[in-house]
């Protein structure tokens, strides 16, 4: 009986890793699916493109019976894509060819030159 109840216990545990790391992994899709969002043309599009396609492998992987190890991969995976989202955010890049070229001349330094 005391076999029986250690297997059982086993169990229960795997059971719950895999449900504790399923609503990791939709918690971390959610928040770059809103990050992205909120972030729009900011994004490069190849990098908007991973993200978008991460989130949703995330999601068929929480609706799937995946392994406990891909799970964890996938959170792995969009947690470092978050973080290139936050810096993006932080630093305030632009995509390639968005917005308008500055250059010296537009920067209004305050000093005129002598006539």
């Amino acid at each position: 009986m005391i076999a029986g109840e250690g297997r059982n216990q086993d169990e229960d545990d795997l059971r719950g890793g895999l449900v504790d790391a399923r609503n990791e992994l939709g918690a971390v899709a959610d928040q770059v699916e809103r990050r992205v969002n909120e972030l729009g043309s900011a994004i490069a599009p190849p990098d908007k493109e991973h993200a978008g396609q991460l989130v949703v492998d995330a999601r068929q992987s929480i609706l799937e019976e995946v392994p406990l190890d891909r799970l964890r991969s996938l959170t792995s995976e969009l947690r470092q894509v978050l973080q290139g989202l936050s810096t993006t955010a932080a630093t305030g890049q632009q995509p390639s060819g968005g917005g308008e070229e500055r250059t010296d001349d537009d920067i209004d330094t305050g000093f005129t030159t002598p006539e």
